[in-house]
């Protein structure tokens, strides 16, 4: 058997056994790859550039959240194929996810409830 078809046998075969669909799984990790490399060539200040292990964590975050968030895009986009919504979803949770705890981190609790207390 050729390397090739062994390596796409197992893939096929993990993927059975987890019970999930080989082309989500494979157009998530296209999506957290994108993620990644993308993020590397933004930063241009090399000491804030991730080590490896950094970079592996986030592929494997983003293939997690593009595996947990196909069903919601493909019901918001049901044009889409189930890969493609993986895809999607990997490409646009994690950017907005990162922005957003970016944006809780400068938040101050004490101006927020100040806030609050004088509007109510």
């Amino acid at each position: 058997m050729p390397e090739g078809a062994l390596l796409t046998s197992l893939s096929v075969a993990a993927a059975n056994l987890l019970g999930v669909d080989g082309h989500v799984l494979f157009a998530a990790l296209l999506g957290a790859l994108l993620v990644s490399a993308a993020r590397d060539r933004l930063i241009t200040d090399t000491s804030r550039r991730l080590t490896l292990a950094k970079k592996l964590l986030l592929v494997f975050v983003t293939v997690g959240v593009g595996h947990l968030f196909e069903p919601l895009v493909l019901t918001l986009a049901p044009v889409l194929s189930r890969g493609m919504a993986a895809f999607v979803a990997a490409v646009v949770v994690i950017p907005i996810s990162l922005k957003v705890m970016i944006w809780l981190d400068s938040l101050d609790p004490r101006e927020l409830i100040q806030r609050w207390r004088r509007k109510g």
